[in-house]
């Protein structure tokens, strides 16, 4: 036995042993610390704590969004699910750089859509040139959604832009693949003014292609989400601007508060309190009170007006997480089958899906107060009335919507007097009467001899010179754009 001992401790004496001793050693360190870098990738997956607040069990409960099914018409809960998804999203951005895995596979599960597409759109919580098209954050977009049936409109805005109120913004032109806006089509686009993309949504969001395929009106929060800039401007074919909008971000107060900008619709009656009736069950079922907006200022919501929002121009800045996540939730209420069963049955198309989605998830947003106003003549034998002291009545088929200002900003409907008709030529343009900012101003109501719609009351207004003139030079524009497009058959 001695002898063996005796062995023994030569070996380990030996070079040889003190070699494998060395290699056991490090081996073992080298796996200890592996199994620690682990730990900690997983824990920083699992676990970020607030900088300067927040406890333990808030950010638990904040990465705690169930996953259990809703079903289409649970509008109020999945609010509740987004307004959890804001908080998260908050977390993240203060206390970059996070792995932001765990909080994307959450929003995906929410809104499945997203698969495959949170690589390549800006997201507020991954900032990198790829998501944000190569664009300075602080660089607006226009987005466009055209097919090749309204063309020539999108074409008389993309030159009204350029040629007559000397807007320098990218354009993008969202569509929804090649039956949606034929190549032809794209190629025309392309060459009608500089700085003119396109954003084929079928291929960005991959996981939505049956909801973006002929949707017609339910790919706008999908074309928002897509732009390449955050700061982006969501503008139907037919929305024309009367003045510049290539500023707005900077210059306009409750956009720059909240991140976003919406516009009202004419405020008139059309059916039953049953969609009010319809956001207030939302609201219960959430359990959260009317925003301090939807309690104190909305005509829609205090049975006024059966219309709240005039989706034709929509801005928002995507910076703010909770203005992503809205526009997601819009999004949500567009995708093919909730839009079926519940959306478009109970509001008119996307009209309502971009604050109703904020609303919902109890976030800010901000409407332009003036609801929409008449752009048109003056009827026939009133022309020569005191206009700031007598009722006048305006009529014709265009929308107006005002700036912060109080200035004509933009309308709908396109350069003709009807835009399913332009042989009939180009709209009469010469006064128009501010839409309402109280139940007690006057009411949009339909002149069906004429086939129009009108305003009656005081404060009717020409437009301004300038404004004149800027509608002459886009008649003459959409002219020139008119005769291109004949040459293209």
């Amino acid at each position: 036995m001695l002898q063996v001992a005796s062995q023994g401790w030569t070996w380990l004496r030996s070079n040889t042993a003190k070699k494998s001793l060395f290699i056991i050693v490090a081996t073992l360190l080298a796996a200890n610390l592996s199994l620690i870098a682990i730990s900690d990738s997983f824990r920083d997956r699992v676990r970020f704590w607030p900088v300067g607040g927040g406890s333990k069990s808030d950010v638990a409960g904040f990465m705690h969004v169930p996953d259990t099914p809703l079903n289409n018409s649970q509008f109020g809960e999945r609010g509740n699910r987004v307004s959890q998804l804001g908080k998260w999203a908050d977390l993240l951005i203060e206390n970059a750089p996070r792995d932001t895995g765990l909080f994307e596979e959450a929003l995906v599960r929410q809104f499945p859509f997203l698969g495959g597409a949170l690589g390549s759109i800006y997201t507020p919580w991954s900032l990198s040139e790829k998501q944000s098209g190569g664009l300075p954050s602080h660089q607006p977009s226009y987005v466009i959604c055209a097919g090749s049936k309204n063309m020539d409109m999108a074409a008389h805005l993309v030159r009204t832009l350029r040629r007559v109120l000397g807007s320098q913004v990218p354009i993008e032109i969202a569509y929804g693949g090649e039956e949606d806006l034929m190549p032809e089509h794209r190629k025309f686009l392309a060459e009608l003014e500089p700085g003119v993309s396109f954003i084929d949504l079928l291929q960005r969001f991959p996981a939505a292609r049956r909801d973006l395929v002929k949707s017609g009106w339910g790919m706008k929060p999908f074309a928002l989400l897509a732009a390449a800039s955050p700061r982006a401007l969501l503008l139907d074919a037919d929305a024309m601007f009367l003045t510049n909008p290539d500023s707005l971000f900077d210059v306009h107060p409750g956009l720059r508060r909240t991140g976003t900008l919406f516009f009202h619709d004419r405020a008139m009656r059309g059916g039953e309190d049953s969609r009010r009736e319809w956001v207030r069950a939302q609201l219960e079922a959430a359990g959260r009170q009317p925003s301090r907006y939807l309690a104190e200022e909305s005509l829609f919501y205090r049975g006024v007006t059966w219309w709240e929002q005039e989706s034709g121009v929509v801005a928002v800045d995507r910076t703010n997480p909770r203005v992503f996540l809205g526009l997601a939730f819009a999004a949500w209420m567009n995708t093919k089958d909730v839009r079926e069963e519940v959306t478009y049955t109970t509001f008119h198309g996307d009209k309502e899906t971009f604050w109703l989605a904020m609303e919902l998830a109890g976030f800010e947003y901000y409407f332009q107060p003036w609801y929409a106003g008449m752009l048109g003549t003056i009827t026939d034998g009133e022309a020569g009335r005191d206009l700031a002291r007598e009722n006048v009545e305006v009529c014709g088929r265009h929308m107006v919507h005002l700036d912060h200002l109080g200035v004509p900003f933009w309308f709908n409907g396109g350069v003709y007097d009807n835009k399913d008709h332009p042989e009939g030529g180009y709209a009469e343009l010469s006064h128009y009467l501010v839409g309402n900012l109280t139940g007690e101003m006057p009411q949009w109501y339909p002149n069906m001899d004429r086939g129009v719609a009108c305003m009656n009351g005081v404060g009717a207004k020409p437009l301004p010179e300038e404004i004149k003139r800027n509608v002459q030079r886009m008649d003459e524009e959409a002219a020139r754009v008119a005769e291109e497009i004949k040459k293209l058959s």
